[in-house]
């Protein structure tokens, strides 16, 4: 099992990379993640079953010797799932300078076809054509332009041994850019051979979720709009995207020009400033940097770790399915005309600076578009201070801490602000429950002191303006203990406890404490988001009509989540779990992408005009505040119904 996780581990970073040497008997699969061990480079190699050890050292053009050598463990026998380490040597120059973590993932569309003519001519066999290799290209940029794999560029070349500036090398015809496969986005050619700008024919391969991101469309409203889908979805069905104008029984205008082209999402809410979206946004390439803690130093470790050591324990394997969903998102994209070079990074450490120091000297990372992590604080320290001085967007997935946004206007704050919980929390409860008995709940004085303060003067407002007519009571549950909470319980009527805490010690002890009082008192517990990570019986909170404030919500009933978990079993072998952050790499990959495709070089300042809808989280941006950054507004509210979370609204 150890072994199989941490070949998950590579496996995501060196996804989009195949090259193979071949054998006597076995075809054996070269790798391509390339680590540092003991100052020198080598090849990370997975043993499949019937590989031998004569056929591993002859892909690598290496000896049996070598490979013993740095591998003692042979002396035992080569089995199938066995990692190698193999000593590079010249095979396939990989140009790139980081021989640590190969793992500039470049999701380009192909080339425009008078570029390649201008970089390639016909060879003598009419099946291939020469291309010029230019200066930092790798064998992967190239089969991507052309629509071929890796294999069968090599294959083309005998004797390939590497790719040097000028030299000359045949591409296959057999899948040139030609005959690449059409993208399911509506063009503008298709939109004028439709009759009705409000309706849309299914191409082959369309999803209902590829339909609605193309015409911003909920997968509920086209269900609603169209019945015929209950015999399924086909390609030549006539699919109505909005109803009609009620007043003047004439169908919507057409649709707008970033719809024509294909932009999945079109910003919800006021009218964006007039700078903010260009259609030349969208033929772009732009720049992205996604810096995790991968810490494939300790990889060593990892693997010869007891098989009763839980592999979590592991830096490793704590943020492999972020990637993995942030990269599942510019694949989808790529086929809506998204061109990003997207540099992965294995630069962040838990209390140590330096490596993310190194890391922001790479050359190129100054010319960045956007910053995905690092993920730990210290880390983000260092990296949001570089953002400012280059002016890059950098964003912090994780940190709930408000004050990471003061004095940098580039940090992107993706987890709900305390402020926007407690307007949430305020707004709920006024209008569903205007005569309701509050009590709010505080574990001391310093905890979330902030966000309760957001919150009564909110609901202050309201008794102000008798929009609420409740009470709103405060308690001390370090001091008044539980004693204090059922004393401002209110008989005969509908009482809202909100627990403004998250300590892991006295959240349990509060609902286990508060479990009694539910049978003489009507009583909704609402807690704080990030409850769901805490130990709390099931049954306390179901006495409790629980209700939980939170910025993530998975609906997996929901089409597109469905599609999304079959995507990433399909190609990364394992299950997404929200709690491994697979969602969320998801959502902060399409909402980003996505603005950087619409806005440009403007995005940041676009954000706030933008409303995104994530698969597990939404985004509504802050409006900006002189020197601060943008925080995450949007926040739901779920209750426990039948022992499942569901959304209240």
């Amino acid at each position: 099992m150890r072994f199989r996780l941490f070949t998950l581990l590579f496996l995501l970073i060196a996804a989009n990379f195949t090259q193979h040497a071949y054998a006597q008997d076995v075809i054996v699969k070269r790798s391509t993640v390339i680590e540092n061990y003991k100052g020198k480079p080598y090849y990370i190699h997975f043993v499949n079953k019937g590989e031998t050890l004569a056929a591993i050292a002859k892909a690598y053009n290496v000896s049996v010797e070598e490979i013993s050598a740095d591998n003692p463990v042979i002396a035992q026998g080569l089995k199938a799932d066995m990692v190698l380490r193999i000593p590079q040597k010249s095979i396939v120059a990989i140009p790139e300078a980081d021989t640590k973590l190969k793992t500039e993932i470049k999701t380009e569309q192909a080339k425009p076809a008078e570029i390649q003519k201008a970089q390639s001519k016909p060879a003598d066999d009419p099946n291939y054509i020469l291309y010029q290799v230019k200066k930092q290209e790798t064998l992967y940029g190239i089969s991507k332009q052309y629509n071929v794999s890796v294999d069968d560029i090599i294959n083309a070349n005998p004797g390939f041994d590497g790719l040097k500036d000028g030299m000359e090398i045949r591409i296959p015809k057999k899948k040139s850019i030609e005959k690449a496969s059409v993208i399911v986005v509506p063009s503008e050619k298709d939109v004028k051979a439709e009759s009705n700008p409000d309706e849309v024919i299914v191409k082959t391969g369309e999803t209902l979720y590829s339909i609605g991101k193309a015409y911003n469309v909920s997968v509920d409203d086209l269900i609603d709009l169209n019945p015929q889908l209950g015999g399924g979805l086909k390609a030549g069905m006539v699919l109505k995207l909005r109803k009609g104008d009620a007043k003047s029984g004439v169908k919507s205008t057409a649709k707008k020009e970033s719809e024509i082209i294909g932009v999945p999402v079109v910003p919800v809410g006021p009218a964006l400033p007039g700078d903010c979206y260009k259609a030349e946004n969208v033929t772009s390439t732009y720049k992205v940097a996604l810096i995790l803690p991968f810490n494939l130093a300790d990889a060593t470790e990892a693997l010869e770790a007891p098989e009763t050591k839980n592999t979590s324990e592991f830096e490793n394997f704590n943020y492999f399915q972020f990637y993995a969903g942030f990269m599942l998102a510019a694949d989808s994209l790529e086929k809506y005309g998204l061109h990003a070079r997207i540099q992965v990074l294995d630069g962040d450490r838990l209390n140590d600076t330096l490596t993310i120091k190194q890391t922001l000297r790479k050359p190129g990372l100054d010319k960045m578009d956007l910053i995905v992590g690092p993920m730990y604080a210290n880390s983000f320290s260092v990296a949001a201070r570089f953002a400012k001085k280059h002016e890059i967007g950098i964003i912090n997935p994780l940190s709930r801490r408000e004050n990471i946004v003061d004095g940098n206007p580039f940090v992107l704050k993706m987890q709900v602000s305390g402020a926007g919980v407690a307007n949430k929390l305020a707004s709920f409860i006024i209008s569903k429950y205007p005569n309701a008995t509050i009590i709010a709940v505080k574990n001391d004085n310093k905890e979330q002191k902030a966000m309760l303060s957001d919150f009564e003067s909110i609901i202050k407002t309201g008794l102000t303006s008798h929009s609420f007519k409740g009470s709103l009571q405060e308690v001390t549950y370090s001091t008044d203990m539980m004693a204090g909470v059922a004393k401002k319980l209110k008989p005969h009527a509908k009482n809202i406890i909100i627990f403004f805490s998250n300590n892991k010690t006295n959240v349990p002890n509060f609902v286990s404490l508060l479990n009694p009082l539910s049978k003489s008192n009507d009583i909704i517990l609402i807690g704080m988001d990030g409850w769901e990570e805490l130990e709390l019986e099931t049954e306390f909170l179901v006495n409790l009509n629980f209700h939980q404030v939170t910025s993530s919500y998975i609906d997996y009933e929901n089409e597109a989540v469905q599609q999304f978990i079959t995507r990433f079993r399909n190609k990364y072998g394992s299950v997404p779990l929200s709690a491994k952050h697979a969602y969320l790499g998801y959502d902060i990959g399409w909402y980003f992408l996505t603005s950087l495709m619409q806005y440009g070089d403007k995005y940041i300042t676009c954000l706030p005009d933008y409303k995104g809808t994530g698969l597990q989280h939404n985004f509504y941006f802050s409006s900006p505040v002189q020197g601060k950054g943008l925080q995450n507004q949007d926040v739901n509210i779920v209750k426990l119904q039948d022992y499942k979370m569901i959304k209240v609204e």
